[in-house]
């Protein structure tokens, strides 16, 4: 029976329990066509339950009735979930769903926003109330659309549970009220840009907007944008899918983010739905598509970047581009909960932190050079921390000549969860970014929300906002020796960092907070919706 399952499908399901949910006597209510939905109901584990395409008559001993108000393919576990949300408590339960003849496309549902769902559990009673209220008592759809807004104890089951052989509409994403907006993203991982993407749902949310995100599969930054409070739909090809895309002309607003959604920029160029066009790139993320961005903009598209770096990266191809300024923000981590992270190894020197993925990019090679640099009396003096995968094996290769040469104060580590992060930045002395081109590196935003000063390249982002000596510091050239420069006034001032702090704070609350990025926002945005309706 798993032939019929798509792929993730077939994932999900080695990791499911059993659920012992027999007592539970459920109805299938399916009055259209249900080819698929009656031949997967015969493989369900869940066996007390009746397909039936009316709701005359039903047994006294119904506890529950599944309404499909199209036809669908279970997976031997559908029933087997809703009657367990029923035993829960529930009286209303809705899962999520994959599409598409291979099932490619998944769409995850907000625990909040089941509009959309064209199959869900209803309790007895709900349905009574549901039917009771309805212009057409039998119409599936109208009752799954009541259950929503009349159900008291809504349970979102995050499993796909359903599959539908055909792509995903606007209407199983959106309800049929309110504003839509529809983020796009090449990559869900844990990476800068999906990361703060995540902050834009809650602010368009609190502007009126339903939100759904389309993206590939999970790399690790899914599950926030749910939480959020999205509409995660994803697809392998979300890139280069015309036939995804066609889900923003049922948006409001659109926001592509980075460069690498330049193909849905061109086919939504000069278009119905207003676009905002949001860069984080680096100069070397342009090179295999510069060639693709328009030559000019229509009044449907406005661009924002995270900063000068980003923007100059645009204007390095397209000078004309009119680019506004719409900076990340990130929740303060200094209110958060998290376990300490244990950095004895540094002995209880300062210790300095470097973040991010080695690559040549990111320019760990001159931050080595740097601390070697250093006069011996007082490298011994600080610790330094570099956290990173070795994707560069030349980089890696050198960053672990340099423990093995300093043992006692420079370390290396491949990757930390995010709450040793958030602890990593409350004990270090300060972070330093090394990258030869970084639009706005979010480990160094991090170590500012706990007060501590940066050293940062002239190549970055952040070196347009700190002023020298007082929030951090901004060495030039890519010159490892102005690096060592900078470390050493910290190292030599020990209570240098400690007294910087609230000027580092007061750079996050001003640039990078929650506020200021919501303000800006919604400026953004109120600027975007007045240009496209000015023409």
């Amino acid at each position: 029976m798993y032939s019929t399952y798509s792929q993730f499908q077939q994932f999900q399901l080695s990791t499911q329990p059993y659920q012992d949910t027999q007592r539970t006597w459920l109805a299938v209510y399916a009055p259209g066509r249900c080819t698929n939905l009656a031949v997967s109901l015969g493989l369900q584990l869940h066996r007390k339950f009746q397909l039936t395409r009316t709701l005359d008559g039903l047994p006294a001993g119904v506890d529950g009735v599944v309404v499909a108000a199209e036809d669908a393919e279970c997976l031997s576990t559908t029933l087997s979930y809703f009657a367990a949300a029923l035993q829960g408590g529930a009286d209303f339960a809705f899962c999520d769903a994959v599409f598409g003849f291979e099932g490619d496309t998944v769409v995850y549902r907000a625990g909040d926003r089941p509009d959309g769902c064209k199959c869900a559990v209803l309790s007895r009673a709900l349905l009574d109330r549901c039917r009771a209220a309805a212009a057409d008592p039998d119409d599936p759809a109208a009752l799954l659309a009541l259950a929503i807004r009349l159900a008291g104890q809504p349970v979102h089951i995050p499993q796909a549970l359903l599959r539908y052989r055909r792509e995903p509409s606007a209407e199983d994403i959106f309800s049929q009220q309110g504003r839509r907006a529809l983020l796009l993203s090449h990559v869900l991982d844990m990476t800068g840009a999906p990361i703060v993407l995540v902050s834009a749902v809650p602010v368009l949310r609190q502007m009126g907007y339903e939100v759904a995100v389309l993206g590939p599969g999970d790399g690790g930054s899914l599950p926030l944008f749910v939480e959020a409070g999205a509409t995660a739909v994803t697809h392998p090809d979300c890139v280069s899918s015309p036939g995804l895309w066609g889900l923003a002309s049922a948006a409001d607003l659109v926001v592509a983010n980075t460069i690498v959604e330049v193909k849905a920029i061109r086919a939504l160029n000069g278009g119905p739905v207003p676009v905002l066009w949001w860069l984080h790139d680096a100069f070397v993320g342009y090179g295999y598509l510069s060639h693709l961005i328009p030559r000019e903009l229509e009044p449907n598209i406005r661009v924002c970047a995270v900063g000068s770096h980003a923007t100059a990266a645009m204007h390095a191809h397209r000078p004309g581009f009119a680019i506004g300024q719409l900076i990340y923000g990130l929740p303060d981590y200094a209110q958060d909960a998290f376990e300490p992270y244990d950095t004895g190894y540094a002995g209880g020197l300062p210790l300095f932190v470097s973040v991010g993925a080695f690559e040549m990019r990111k320019g760990q090679d001159i931050l080595a050079d740097a601390i070697r640099l250093l006069p011996d009396e007082l490298r011994a003096k600080a610790a330094f921390l570099f956290v990173g995968k070795g994707a560069d094996k030349r980089l890696l290769a050198q960053v672990q000549q340099l423990c093995a040469d300093y043992p006692q104060n420079v370390f290396y580590v491949s990757r930390l969860t995010r709450d040793e992060i958030k602890s990593l930045m409350q004990q270090c002395a300060c972070t330093v970014c090394s990258s030869r081109d970084d639009p706005m590196p979010t480990f160094v935003t991090e170590g500012l929300i706990f007060g501590k000063p940066g050293i940062v390249s002239e190549h970055t982002g952040t070196a347009g906002l700190i002023t020298e000596g007082v929030d951090g510091f901004v060495y030039h050239g890519d010159s490892p020796a102005a690096l060592a420069e900078a470390m050493a006034k910290l190292i030599a001032n020990p209570g240098l960092a400690a007294r910087m702090a609230p000027a580092c704070r007061a750079l996050y609350e001003r640039y990078y907070s929650k506020q200021a990025f919501a303000d800006t926002l919604r400026s953004e945005v109120q600027a975007l919706l007045a240009q496209n309706a000015a023409n």
